[in-house]
């Protein structure tokens, strides 16, 4: 895996104009310094974001979204970070290649990961690999598969832990990243591993099976870190999304193996979530995929639960839901197994709508010999069919309802436009503002001028100790990093900077979009300052009076009560550290 450097990503950002890139996806219109448009990121109805000339920067004050030219045009795109430097590069005259990754000073987990990927790989085709290549044939995983997916295997006489140690890895490191545990011992023995990769493509995880032994563990994952959180994590999202540049529909699954079995079957557009129910991080990955999503779950109850859960999630994202339930409870590995790609793709062409699904759904457990039931069936299904947005659809479904129940056809209609008419408007995707404490505040306005102003960023390097929020803390000492390193900042250019960091990445989009002025007084500054560091003293006063009410000892007492006294007798004065 080769990096875009810091230097060649700014060359990139200085030769590209924001205003003319956003320009060309949204109408906008020059309002004194800045120009307005309307946010393509949530339901905008009356321009709400601004974009920055001057800074080469957006904003929406009503979503919160954020960011430079490259977060623009990975999230309208729908593309990775790296394709959003790439594509932009091009466009300027700088080819940068494809199979490439940002880079910063925080890539030693990907290069442990990668070498621990190639290591796995290898040992595969070794003697000691016979055993579980024959396993993997036996389940119709072919040398082809078993390259494209990068699977490898983990053998209990070939030690990971010392390999990556002669490479000059620490022990702590190793242990840190999930590969090694606390004794020095390799996490993963004797199992065939499945390489987790993140959005990117950088590999970021293991998944091992066992193959030849038995084990409670059928699949064991690593520890979630930094860079692995399941939560965010879709398999074989950065092969598929490849695929749906042709084919505007993605297959949800619920495993890897499900993924890697309709591969082998020319199936490329699937993803699987990693053992978790889909999250709302997952939600907004799946949004910006395909405008159709095609849940395959498990075809047991345990898959049904998991389907109505992720339609739950996924409905308000305006894509276009439909549903394959497999019978017989299997799963599509098993099914592909057991009946071919043509009946499964026969699934997958004639996949059910989601209002279908849903009338079904709710016929579960009702008597209609019973009349209680059918009312409250058709109350049920009423109610459902006013989020459908196609006419046609809410017709058929009301005559069958006046049919199936012989229900005068003017009552049922008379019901739905009732409920329609009481129904309340929503606004989808407008992220509640966020509220901080004072101590929040103060973080958030310090941070705003340090990107602004050397002199801000050189009073919080010498005088804050230390940053309540852990974000804000990294995004800190991230920030004083970047201008000891480059002598300035520049807001868009450090937003690429800290572009696979996600966390703080988030943090800084939140405090761009709050609106902060522009101009300061010095003595704000010195009271953000002075707020934060008497967090510290709060938070020291609180231990001393926890400490205070354990002691039993006189003495003890009357030392701890003068040091609360000290301390809060420097508050009191208006002392600033």
């Amino acid at each position: 895996m080769a990096y875009i450097s810091n230097e060649v990503m700014n060359e990139i950002r200085n030769k590209t104009d924001i205003v003319d890139v956003i320009s060309k996806y949204v109408n906008l219109t020059k309002k004194g310094k800045n120009y307005f448009g309307v946010c393509p990121f949530h339901d905008d109805h009356s321009p709400s974001m601004s974009v920055s000339p001057e800074k080469q920067i957006y904003t929406c004050f009503s979503c919160g979204a954020s960011g430079n030219v490259f977060t623009f045009v990975a999230d309208f795109e729908k593309i990775s970070f790296t394709e959003a430097v790439r594509l932009l590069g091009e466009k300027v005259g700088i080819n940068i290649g494809t199979n490439i990754s940002v880079s910063n000073k925080k890539d030693e987990y990907f290069d442990i990961y990668s070498t621990a990927n190639k290591f796995y790989q290898n040992s595969l085709f070794t003697n000691l690999g016979k055993n579980a290549i024959e396993y993997l044939d036996k389940r119709h995983i072919d040398k082809d598969t078993i390259k494209k997916f990068g699977i490898g295997l983990s053998i209990q006489k070939v030690s990971l832990t010392e390999y990556l140690i002669n490479k000059k890895y620490s022990i702590d490191k190793l242990v840190d990243v999930g590969l090694t545990n606390e004794n020095g011992h390799d996490i993963f023995i004797n199992r065939i591993m499945f390489p987790i990769y993140d959005l990117s493509g950088n590999p970021v995880a293991f998944s091992g099976r066992i193959y030849n032994t038995k084990d409670t563990a059928k699949y064991v994952n690593t520890k979630e870190t930094d860079k692995f959180k399941k939560g965010k994590i879709l398999y074989n999202y950065h092969i598929a999304k490849e695929y749906l540049k042709k084919n505007d529909s993605v297959i949800i699954m619920e495993g890897q193996m499900d993924v890697i079995r309709a591969s082998t079957v020319g199936i490329d557009n699937c993803i699987a979530t990693m053992g978790t129910a889909l999250t709302r991080e997952h939600k907004s990955i799946i949004r910006n995929m395909a405008n159709n999503v095609i849940l395959c779950f498990d075809g047991d109850a345990a898959g049904e639960k998991a389907t109505i859960s992720a339609i739950e999630l996924l409905e308000d994202t305006g894509v276009n839901i439909k549903i394959v339930r497999l019978p017989d409870n299997l799963d599509p590995d098993e099914y592909i197994l057991k009946n071919g790609k043509d009946s499964f793709l026969a699934q997958i062409n004639n996949a059910g709508n989601l209002i279908d699904y849903k009338m079904e759904i709710l016929k579960k457990n009702k008597d209609f010999g019973n009349i209680k039931d059918i009312s409250s069936y058709v109350n049920s299904a009423l109610k459902e069919l006013i989020n459908e947005k196609d006419n046609i659809i809410v017709e058929l479904n009301l005559k069958k309802l006046s049919d199936n129940f012989n229900i005068d056809y003017e009552t049922i209609k008379d019901k739905y436009n009732k409920l329609i008419k009481n129904k309340k408007e929503v606004v989808r995707d407008i992220k509640p503002k966020k509220t901080y404490n004072k101590y929040g505040m103060a973080e958030n306005y310090l941070i705003y001028y340090m990107l602004k102003n050397e002199k801000v960023l050189n009073m919080v390097e010498n005088r804050v100790g230390y940053f309540p929020d852990k974000n804000i803390r990294e995004l800190s000492n991230e920030i004083i990093y970047y201008f000891h390193k480059y002598g300035i900042i520049n807001v868009a250019d450090f937003i690429s900077y800290i572009s696979d960091r996600e966390e703080i990445l988030r943090t800084l989009r939140d405090i761009i979009a709050m609106g902060i002025k522009e101009d300061f007084q010095i003595e704000e500054i010195e009271d953000y300052i002075f707020v934060i560091n008497e967090y510290h003293k709060e938070v020291r006063v609180n231990n001393l009076n926890k400490k205070l009410k354990e002691e039993k000892d006189p003495l003890k007492q009357a030392e701890i009560s003068m040091e609360i006294m000290k301390i809060r007798g420097g508050s009191r004065n208006g002392i600033r550290n």
